[in-house]
């Protein structure tokens, strides 16, 4: 029998912000770097794209190294809006959702990203009324600040560490079949989701709002 629920925890590439990986793909193209298709996964990313997300290279390191490979003379404000161009916005109703859940349930967001795109998320910009990302929920917890990735454990263990949440009262929310699957092996009720559908459904199916 599933515990009731006190926790959401949210993915939010693919859950709460919708992607266009062809979009990222054809901006990073467009400023010099070749070969972009064999560094951007759907889900997670490789070589210095991966680093960059764990926290293993600064924005600095970064920018130069995409330099150093692509041989690209990109600026750093043009290499962030490759990363800028996977994100497809986000449908209103699930800043109200948000704002409806948290007052209920202690809601949190676990993502793989990295500055570039905190850099924007954590602005104004980020929702019609003003609000940065941070406002929308109780913690975020991020990739490169943590220094490991979904589906790794590692970053798991140490959002139940600082958390102090219990899995079973959890409902974990992510786009991700591999990072879905380790939830269900920590024990947290999960769903995996469809950046399509409307979240409200999902919550209200469930009698969570």
């Amino acid at each position: 029998m599933s515990k009731a629920i006190k926790n959401i925890l949210f993915d939010f590439g693919g859950v709460i912000v919708s992607l266009n990986k062809q979009q990222a793909l054809d901006r990073f193209t467009e400023i010099g770097f070749p070969n972009i298709q064999e560094y951007l996964g759907e889900f997670r990313q490789k070589g210095i794209f991966l680093e960059y997300e764990e926290g293993k290279i600064s924005p600095e390191e970064f920018y130069k190294e995409f330099r150093r490979l692509s041989g690209s003379t990109a600026s750093d404000a043009e290499i962030d809006s490759g990363w800028l161009a996977f994100l497809a916005g986000i449908p209103e109703y699930k800043f109200q959702l948000l704002k409806d859940l948290r007052k209920k349930y202690n809601v949190y967001l676990l993502s793989n990203t990295n500055p570039s795109v905190m850099g924007w998320a954590f602005t104004k910009d980020f929702s019609p009324e003003g609000l940065n990302i941070g406002d929308f929920f109780d913690k975020c917890y991020l990739s490169y600040e943590i220094g490991s990735a979904k589906p790794d454990r590692e970053i798991f263990d140490f959002i139940l560490a600082d958390s102090k949440m219990d899995p079973s009262e959890t409902l974990f929310l992510d786009d991700g079949k591999a990072n879905v699957e380790i939830g269900q092996k920590l024990g947290f009720q999960t769903y995996m989701a469809n950046q399509d559908e409307d979240l409200r459904k999902v919550f209200t199916d469930r009698g969570l709002l």
